[in-house]
């Protein structure tokens, strides 16, 4: 293997990867690696086993200056930093944003780990936007922008930790509650939450007071995204005014309806006549849900030449939702957004509960 690397001594940096071993048929080789895409601009590979660590080396780098860039913000250009696991969670995450942009005239700092985020090349010019995906365990705890504000749950359970420096708000991305369809203690580790109802205040409260948890702050907002979604209905014209459309959107839990009865559903839905969509939740093409992917190519496989089944993989848009004129569901909270947005019929399919929380019961509300 041939490596020509730049003779430019790398920059001090607190995102310096270090040195890093390869060990090749020939041999060993390590290479001390500094965390500047610059440093890398030089560099010549003749090895093909290692173009793709070279590539990922290069991507880390790149963010690590993105990190730096966005710590050299000023203060005051900064006061809010918003992260987004994804592009569809503008969906969830506008109407906080633009009100904060517009009525507030706060400047915000959007960080996505989507890099085709269309957020790149349409906001507002309140907002900068930057790009990290792989380095956000490592980003996260050094933010310290006084508001930070997400919709990803978890934070401080597993490798990605929570700003030491700021208040994290948690804006919900869904209407269900927040002690079963959660992992146990998905919300142990923020500041404020901005409640879509009562219940999630009376689940919240009874959660933090079993942990002994007393410094926290819960808002009654509502749900932007719900009343997005019925002020769009009103005034949407259907694509498809000739057929009646039957949206599926099911949940991912192990139990879910495409996974169970997916084939059973689509077959006795569609061979009525009907316009069948078929709207899988993001995790089906996520690692979090491994088995999604597959479920998702054998129902593509069995109806992909169906001329009235539609395969929707981006729930980026809810033209579906507003087309369709009736959702079948299981244990989604999709079924509410749907229900309560258009204000038409849900059919569930009796599958058994999605549970992410084992201990739900503790709390002592059903």
């Amino acid at each position: 293997s041939r490596l020509k690397l730049s003779k430019k001594k790398p920059r001090s940096s607190p995102y310096t990867v270090g040195w890093i071993t390869r060990t090749s048929g020939i041999g060993v080789a390590t290479t001390c690696i500094g965390a500047t895409l610059g440093y890398w601009d030089n560099v010549d590979v003749a090895d093909g086993g290692i173009v793709g660590f070279l590539s990922r080396v290069k991507a880390t780098m790149k963010e690590n200056e993105t990190a730096q860039a966005i710590q050299a913000i000023p203060m005051h250009d900064r006061p809010v930093l918003v992260y987004a696991e994804d592009d569809y969670t503008w969906n969830q995450l506008q109407g906080y944003v633009e009100e904060l942009m517009v009525t507030y005239e706060r400047r915000i700092v959007y960080v996505t780990s989507d890099p085709d985020d269309p957020r790149f090349t349409d906001h507002d010019p309140k907002m900068s936007v930057f790009h990290i995906r792989d380095t956000l365990p490592k980003f996260l705890p050094n933010v310290d922008s006084p508001v930070f504000l997400t919709t990803m749950p978890d934070l401080d359970s597993f490798h990605v930790k929570r700003p030491q420096q700021s208040t994290c708000v948690y804006a919900f991305h869904s209407l269900n509650s927040t002690h079963v369809s959660y992992r146990h203690g998905a919300f142990d580790a923020y500041d404020v939450f901005l409640c879509v109802g009562p219940y999630q205040k009376a689940e919240l409260s009874a959660r933090f007071e079993a942990i002994g948890k007393t410094d926290y702050d819960l808002r009654d907002v509502g749900y932007y995204k719900l009343d997005r979604l019925a002020s769009a209905f009103v005034s949407y014209e259907k694509v498809h005014p000739e057929a009646t459309t039957v949206l599926i959107a099911p949940s991912w839990s192990e139990d879910n309806a495409l996974a169970t009865v997916g084939h059973e559903l689509i077959a006795s839905i569609a061979g009525a006549g009907y316009r069948t969509v078929v709207r899988p939740h993001p995790a089906f093409f996520e690692s979090i849900y491994p088995e999604g992917r597959q479920i998702i190519a054998d129902l593509e496989g069995r109806f992909g030449d169906e001329s009235n089944v539609v395969f929707e993989t981006s729930i980026t848009s809810e033209d579906s939702f507003y087309e369709a004129d009736l959702m079948v569901s299981d244990w989604s909270g999709a079924a509410f957004e749907y229900a309560l947005g258009t204000g038409r019929p849900v059919l569930f399919v009796d599958v058994p509960r999605k549970t992410m929380n084992e201990h739900w019961e503790d709390i002592g509300i059903a």
